[in-house]
């Protein structure tokens, strides 16, 4: 009977309808949180448990679960659970009252007649796991206190704030009272005429005292001149240095325009190491080609010039018809 209890507990807090076949039915249900006035305590959400003798048709549950539980096949399942059954019935009529684990108890009557009282601990819930009855004081229970002044501090606290109205009458001037710079702290009171008579009996500045204020505004006036000056004397240094630097690269340009109309563009068609050979080479090629051969000196050696021109389009003109009879001609800056 110890598994009929084991699975049929499981069972009931997953299952709404749990038959025991032969039996009877376990019924669950969930019971919202109350409240019970009586014992002033709310309780929590709770699964709650019924039992219903009339049905009894074996809805193959139980079964399945023994089946689960012991891997066993049907057959073997459900002779397991029905001997379990029979072993229950036996108890009950022996002993009229059974304790069926943490569900609650079955009893039989004279008549033969099934009930079940659930336990006061009601089924394991997960859903609502944790919650406790919570017992509550009323109000009509809590004791009235009443807030007593004692007299002596009602005393003290009113000599308190009278000290407090008194400070303030002393402190503050009131209509046309004698002024005392040192009852203001820096604020200025009292009423228009002793303000007026207070700025007339204050002396004013003498004319010398205004006037020694002048060789201070010539010494900043002079200051202002000579700043001027100096920056008049840098911008002519500036602008004669930029006047000697245009000068400058004005001049370099017209060495350069010299130096360029100077130079001679020659084609050379041969260059030997020294003399002696570069006029053998003139008479080479003079009986090949006759033209004005001349020799030009340069970086150690003696070049065979075909032609000199006093520019380098002259040179790159003439350079095309030479090309015919001296393919490795060139043209020589120099």
């Amino acid at each position: 009977m110890e598994n009929l209890v084991k699975y049929t507990t499981r069972l009931v807090a997953q299952y709404n309808c749990v038959i025991i076949p032969g039996l009877g039915a376990f019924l669950a249900h969930n019971v919202p949180a109350s409240y019970n006035i009586e014992g002033a305590t709310f309780m929590p959400p709770h699964r709650a448990l019924g039992f219903n003798p009339q049905v009894t048709i074996d809805d193959a549950l139980l079964v399945s679960e023994y089946i689960y539980a012991q891997h066993l096949s049907y057959d073997e399942a459900s002779k397991m659970m029905h001997d379990d059954i029979i072993a229950l019935r036996r108890e009950l009529s022996t002993k009229g009252t059974v304790c069926f684990g943490e569900l609650g108890t079955f009893t039989v009557n004279v008549a033969g007649n099934i009930s079940f009282d659930q336990a006061p601990n009601g089924i394991d819930d997960p859903y609502n796991f944790g919650f406790e009855p919570l017992v509550i004081q009323q109000l009509s229970d809590v004791e009235k206190k009443e807030i007593v002044i004692k007299r002596s501090t009602f005393k003290r606290y009113a000599a308190l704030a009278a000290a407090v109205i008194l400070m303030f009458f002393f402190v503050s001037p009131v209509g046309d009272s004698a002024y005392e710079p040192s009852m203001t702290a820096g604020f200025i009171t009292g009423n228009s005429k002793q303000i007026k008579e207070s700025i007339e009996a204050t002396e004013a500045p003498s004319i010398e005292s205004r006037c020694e204020i002048a060789p201070v505004a010539y010494t900043v006036t002079e200051n202002i001149m000579t700043a001027e000056y100096t920056s008049v004397e840098q911008t002519e240094a500036a602008t004669e240095e930029v006047a000697e630097t245009v000068e400058a690269a004005a001049a370099t340009e017209k060495a350069t325009e010299e130096s360029t109309v100077s130079k001679k563009f020659s084609i050379i068609v041969a260059s030997t190491p020294n003399e002696q050979k570069a006029q053998l080479a003139i008479e080479e090629l003079s009986a090949k080609h006759e033209a004005a051969y001349t020799v030009v000196q340069g970086d150690g050696r003696h070049r065979i010039a075909y032609g000199t021109y006093n520019s380098n389009k002259e040179a790159v003109d003439a350079l095309s018809n030479v090309k015919g009879t001296f393919p490795d001609a060139w043209i020589l800056s120099h």
